[in-house]
């Protein structure tokens, strides 16, 4: 189906915006492209109908998308009340499925006391008021905050198509997944006629990797194992090698993307374990007709039909079993449907 915002009724959205002056705009824990560009979109839109916003992140902005416009602003949650946001009269949540993605519990100080407006691209995982903008058929959240900046009349300009192209343009892998639809493709041609530098685009977004990055990706790879058939692949970065490596958080993402590399894999695994934590990180990655959004929902998890994650507790010794011999039942379950 060919979406547009004719599919969306804005006007709630727009009413609680219009009732509002300072807005707090969150994002989920260890920021990707989409909620960083989203957030950092509709920010500026918002700024354009006159209203005070402030973009807020528990965890750091990873370095190759520090580019972004007015990512150099975004706050942390202690910060909010010094920037004069305590008294903030409107929350809106940006691809974030659940309260709990928003970090530690800093949010329980505003929620349920402020209005709730939520744009993501996830089904929803908490029963909370609030006024719903979501769609799991989206590549991205950005394509809702395109429409709704187009329902508010907020014209386009580069800065605001810069931080919605990053964010498309990373949760289809560069247009390459098959969550790429025609409408896809027409906003990003929108976004694009505003002067986007592509180099830039491309460089940032898929070629800027810290060195540390490249060192667990090719620690992860070197030790990537397979079924016989190729069909289930992984790989690990454990937390001793993370440490030996002063290796960051955001050195281990990207790396679920490469267990599809392999010739005949079905689905990808890549295990993060995190010590500190007592939790493994778990990106799961799945061809078409492979939903790992399943295999992610039995861990408490979930995403979408071919990219999903979710956090266990347990060493990566503990985990690791249960996550693999879950994820060769999927194989087997789908394999007698195809």
């Amino acid at each position: 189906m060919n979406y547009n915002l004719k599919n969306y009724d804005f006007q709630p959205a727009y009413d609680l915006v219009a009732a509002s002056q300072k807005i707090l705009i969150v994002g989920h824990i260890s920021p990707d492209g989409d909620t960083l560009g989203s957030s950092l979109g509709l920010s500026l839109g918002l700024k354009r109908l006159g209203k005070q916003t402030a973009v807020v992140f528990q965890d750091a902005v990873p370095r190759h998308l520090s580019f972004l416009p007015g990512a150099g602003e975004i706050l942390r949650p202690d910060e909010l009340a010094a920037a004069g946001f305590a008294d903030a009269d409107l929350l809106i949540l940006v691809d974030c499925a659940t309260l709990e993605r928003t970090g530690n519990g800093w949010i329980d100080d505003y929620v349920p006391r402020l209005p709730l407006l939520i744009f993501d691209h996830h089904a929803l995982r908490d029963d909370i008021p609030s006024v719903s903008l979501v769609d799991p058929h989206l590549a991205a959240t950005a394509e809702l905050i395109y429409w709704f900046l187009q329902f508010c009349q907020v014209p386009l300009e580069l800065d605001l198509a810069r931080c919605l192209y990053a964010a498309i343009c990373t949760d289809t892998g560069g247009f390459r997944f098959t969550n790429t639809k025609v409408h896809t493709l027409q906003i990003a041609a929108e976004l694009l006629a505003q002067g986007i530098n592509m180099e830039e685009m491309r460089v940032q977004l898929f070629e800027s990797r810290s060195l540390g990055h490249i060192r667990m990706l090719g620690l992860a790879l070197s030790g990537m194992q397979k079924t016989d058939d190729n069909k289930l692949v992984w790989c690990s970065i454990d937390a001793a090698t993370k440490e030996r490596y002063h290796a960051l958080p955001e050195d281990v993402d990207g790396i679920a993307g490469e267990t599809m590399q392999l010739e005949g894999v079905k689905i990808g695994v890549f295990f993060d374990e995190r010590a500190e934590q007592g939790t493994v990180k778990v990106s799961m990655r799945g061809r078409d007709g492979y939903n790992v959004g399943k295999l992610a929902a039995e861990f408490g998890g979930g995403g979408h039909y071919a990219a999903s994650g979710c956090t266990i507790k347990g060493s990566l010794a503990e985990v690791q079993p249960r996550v693999l011999a879950a994820a060769k039942r999927l194989l087997q379950e789908t394999e007698a449907r195809l």
